[in-house]
């Protein structure tokens, strides 16, 4: 079996790309953390989204916004100047859109200070107490 779900937020901005034959796909990296002993360990996972699913990360996300991601491992191999790299990403089958686009637009205003707050000063996460299962769109 070879199946991964990922939970994190996507550290690039999205571009909508076209394969060699023409079938649309999106490359984005999900940052996912996991909590050790020692503290807490950020992951780089790379990941490809394809047609209907490229289409619809382009429209709704961007960098920041928070995914779920349910796919398979890709293990490819490239010769590079004689010596033989594995290339390992997640080819998405499914990604779920797990924050609204208010509560995204909410989250960035709470941590950007404006002008007469004081840089210092510390600011309040927004409480989203009614947020419901709506607010999420999901995309196979």
């Amino acid at each position: 079996m070879n199946q991964v779900s990922l939970i994190g937020r996507i550290t690039n901005d999205l571009e909508l790309r076209d394969s060699a034959n023409g079938t649309k796909f999106v490359g984005f990296t999900v940052a996912v953390s996991e909590f050790r002993k020692d503290g807490e360990h950020t992951q780089f996972i790379p990941c490809i989204a394809w047609d209907n699913n490229a289409i619809q990360m382009t429209n709704y996300l961007k960098k920041g916004s928070l995914v779920g991601v349910t796919g398979r491992i890709s293990v490819r191999s490239k010769q590079d100047n004689g010596k033989y790299e594995s290339i390992v990403n997640i080819n998405a089958d499914r990604v779920e859109f797990l924050e609204s686009k208010s509560s995204r637009n909410n989250e960035t205003q709470a941590y950007k200070p404006s002008n007469q707050q004081s840089q210092n000063q510390k600011i309040e996460e927004p409480q989203n107490d009614n947020q419901t299962i709506e607010d999420s769109i999901l995309w196979d």
